[in-house]
């Protein structure tokens, strides 16, 4: 039987391909990490996203931020342990610098709701926090409270969700979102969501999203253990 160390890393290899033909991650810059248990699989530093085999992912303990196998992590490796251990509903951590992300972390400026689909998946706004990976995260996990996306000071987003998909899924809306407050921004016409119907959009969208998971564990349980 595979173990999970190994899934994990053909997992990886395979999302990280998958991130760079979708236009959401540079093959040099981007980097995709995976939780399994209490330890992540990340990207290593020397190898382009596009050219991962799986031996070459770097297996780090989350606890104490120690490589452990593999390749030398991504230099933002103490970062995604950080925001792991902060925040158990994330499985999967990735940056992404497509077109509108990167201007929007150039600019600096939060990001507001001009989208349903940003109010639902990421949250009420997308705030900006200094890009600092070797100190902790602590300005990114703050900006990342009740959010799954961050802007990082010139360097693109860091998104996050319970499973790869979804990540992904939050840097498409990521960037849909950093769009339209551009193209508002420069032609006006921007109608920005209410806090409170932002808010209660998250909510609902979280609540379904709760019930969806629940009814995926109990299907997984029950193809494990066999029906009753």
């Amino acid at each position: 039987m595979m173990s999970r160390d190994t899934h994990a890393r053909n997992q990886l290899c395979r999302w990280a391909e998958i991130l760079v033909k979708r236009g959401i991650s540079t093959p040099e810059t981007g980097c995709l990490s995976l939780r399994v248990g209490e330890r992540m699989v990340i990207s290593p530093e020397e190898i382009p996203l596009s050219g991962l085999a799986p031996d070459d992912a770097a297996i780090v303990l989350l606890k104490s931020c120690t490589p452990i196998s593999g390749r030398r992590p991504d230099h933002r490796f103490p970062l995604h342990a950080a925001v792991y251990r902060k925040r158990n509903d994330f499985s999967a951590l990735l940056h992404t610098d497509s077109l509108s992300v990167m201007t929007a972390s150039r600019a600096g400026k939060t990001v507001p709701p001009l989208l349903d689909d940003m109010a639902q998946i990421i949250g009420v706004t997308v705030n900006v926090a200094e890009n600092r990976p070797y100190q902790g995260g602590r300005p990114v996990i703050a900006a990342l409270k009740r959010r799954n996306a961050v802007l990082l000071e010139q360097a693109g987003a860091l998104c996050g969700a319970g499973s790869v998909e979804d990540a992904v899924a939050v840097a498409q809306v990521l960037e849909k979102g950093c769009k339209a407050f551009i193209e508002s921004h420069f032609m006006g016409g921007g109608i920005v969501i209410n806090r409170f119907e932002a808010l209660l959009m998250r909510w609902m969208y979280l609540f379904r999203y709760s019930k969806k998971n629940a009814r995926n564990r109990y299907k997984h349980q029950r193809i494990q253990t066999g029906p009753r």
